[in-house]
């Protein structure tokens, strides 16, 4: 009985602190980010209305970002007053480890990394959809800053449409595929080395086509130098504004998306490697705690300051490796799982054996 009243009693400490914690980086986060896009607010003429429901879609994703700096900070600070307090050193001459004492704070991090992983998928992903419409009228131009886009995917009825660079400056495009099947097999296959889009006859200009066609199992090649067709449904509108980009999909989107893109025997490296992403993200909650507590225990004198630096430290280094693996999985360096996941096996075993051999 006296342990679940220890375990509510330190439960209690630690979420107080996460709650504190959270609230003032959200209102950090909030207040830097009116500040920068005050005068765009003003410019587009933005009413009241639309400035708080911009904030209210963004809101999930601030609190996204700061969970995992959050939890660890909580951590060091709870375990660091109870240091101070002697309430550590008391219940350790009671007869309990410092790993029994870890156990309800460690129970919250495996939670949290379930809460991260379907508040990610089911609430953020929607609300920065949301917030995207307000967003383009106050940045009508941002999804166009470099007037390029790559790797750009369209599932058309029985067909697979594939560009992999478009222009949105001058609405051109290189190295087009267009694929269509019956059930699982190939039966066309049209390949284009560059279009760009007629206004006037509404329609796209190919250069350097190359088609290819399997009937009944005979094949036939043919080319031209150039051809001009309509896409069904596709336009450079439809591309402007209805573009696919991984980091706007939740993971059910994009698993069902890769198994698409892999059973036409297209490339799915980038969206597999955002697939992993969100579940290895959703595992930092656990591994901040781990460290937070690692933090408390090694130098218990130390003063919060030098808590809060170390914490500080981690996350930072923690955001730039799996950001860093990202981009290596991007690059096919490394497989899409081992680009993310190794980032955190490192984190966690380094966490995990300074908490076995810490000091207590």
């Amino acid at each position: 009985m006296k342990k679940k009243l220890l375990d509510k009693y330190i439960i209690k400490n630690f979420l107080s602190k996460f709650l504190l914690i959270m609230t003032s980086f959200v209102t950090v986060f909030t207040v830097v980010d009116i500040i920068d896009n005050i005068d765009k607010f003003i410019e587009h003429n933005v009413d009241n209305n639309e400035i708080f429901l911009y904030y209210l879609y963004t809101l999930p994703w601030y609190l996204s970002l700061a969970l995992p700096m959050t939890l660890l900070i909580s951590t060091v600070l709870c375990f660091s007053i109870l240091q101070k307090n002697q309430e550590i050193t008391a219940m350790k001459a009671s007869g309990l480890s410092i790993y029994r004492i870890s156990s309800p704070i460690i129970i919250c991090g495996v939670i949290f990394c379930f809460i991260s992983f379907f508040f990610d998928n089911l609430i953020v992903v929607n609300s920065m959809q949301n917030r995207s419409i307000i967003e383009k009228k106050i940045k009508p131009n941002y999804q166009f800053n470099n007037n390029k886009r790559n790797n750009i995917y369209y599932h058309l009825d029985n067909s697979f449409l594939t560009i992999k660079k478009y222009n949105y400056k001058n609405d051109s495009a290189h190295n087009i595929s267009i694929q269509t099947y019956e059930g699982s097999d190939l039966t066309s296959r049209f390949d284009a080395k560059y279009m760009i889009w007629n206004e006037h006859e509404k329609s796209w200009e190919f250069k350097d086509v190359k088609l290819r066609k399997w009937i009944k199992n005979h094949y036939k090649y043919s080319s031209l130098l150039d051809t001009s067709f309509q896409i069904k449904d596709i336009n450079p509108e439809i591309i402007k504004s209805d573009i696919i980009d991984p980091e706007e999909m939740n993971y059910w989107e994009l698993k069902d998306f890769i198994f698409k893109l892999k059973d036409k025997g297209l490339d799915y490296n980038r969206w597999a490697v955002n697939k992993h992403f969100k579940t290895g993200f959703a595992c930092s909650s656990i591994i901040m705690i781990i460290f937070g507590i690692v933090l408390s225990i090694q130098k218990p004198r130390s003063n919060f300051a030098t808590g809060i630096g170390l914490s500080m430290a981690i996350i930072f280094l923690y955001y730039l490796f799996i950001k860093t693996g990202q981009t290596i999985g991007y690059n096919n360096i490394l497989p899409p799982f081992l680009a993310i996941w190794l980032v955190n096996f490192i984190f966690l075993f380094i966490g995990t054996y300074l908490f076995i051999n810490s000091r207590t």
